[in-house]
């Protein structure tokens, strides 16, 4: 009696334990992917500040007349360990504004000059300051651009930086969730940054 009491104690157990293994597999994946998640969010947010701080610093140094080239090197050593080179592109911009004194005389704001770190990353043409889109870019300053009804505008120019970087996660997604991100299972993360200028007119 004993004896039969014991192996079936002893089968119990051994069937708990099954039990156990059975739910530590199939929770171990979902929680290896959660911790990833975790470690990517992370990743994602230090990305996002890395890229707005360096727009900004790029904006203020090139709005007191640094060297582009110089500027270049300066803000992709300031994105480490992120690589704008290969995984990214910054653009800075000077943009004139109207202005009836010059020959010939400029009446709309317009694009003086564009550099750009010849970064791998090619944003889309929407998102990055040109000709065709530059009202709209800069539409909380464009007013101040355009020429005032005494003649010259408010502010002489501004200086554009946009930084752009390709985040790409390292949580091993299935390949219908990396369908859902537009390029190439990361993202595009980008800031931008206008400070005005002297000395454009």
């Amino acid at each position: 009696m004993r004896f039969q009491a014991s192996l079936f104690r002893g089968k119990a157990r051994r069937r708990e334990r099954g039990a156990s293994l059975l739910e530590l597999a199939l929770l171990l994946p979902l929680l290896a992917v959660m911790a990833f998640g975790v470690i990517d969010l992370g990743r994602l947010i230090h990305a996002r500040l890395v890229v707005t701080n360096v727009s900004r610093e790029g904006a203020s140094l090139a709005s007191r007349g640094r060297e582009p080239s110089n500027l270049m090197t300066m803000l992709e050593s300031s994105a480490r360990p992120f690589d704008l080179k290969r995984n990214g592109l910054i653009i800075i911009t000077k943009v004139g504004a109207a202005d009836r004194t010059l020959r010939p005389p400029r009446l709309y704001p317009c694009i003086i000059s564009q550099d750009d770190n010849e970064g791998a990353l090619r944003p889309p043409e929407s998102r990055r300051i040109s000709s065709g889109n530059m009202a709209m870019a800069l539409q909380e300053i464009y007013q101040y651009l355009s020429l005032g009804q005494s003649g010259p505008a408010d502010i002489s120019g501004v200086t554009v930086v946009e930084v752009f970087y390709h985040y790409q996660p390292i949580t091993p997604l299935p390949g219908f969730i990396q369908g859902m991100f537009p390029t190439n299972g990361g993202i595009v993360i980008g800031s931008r940054s206008v400070f005005q200028t002297g000395g454009d007119r």
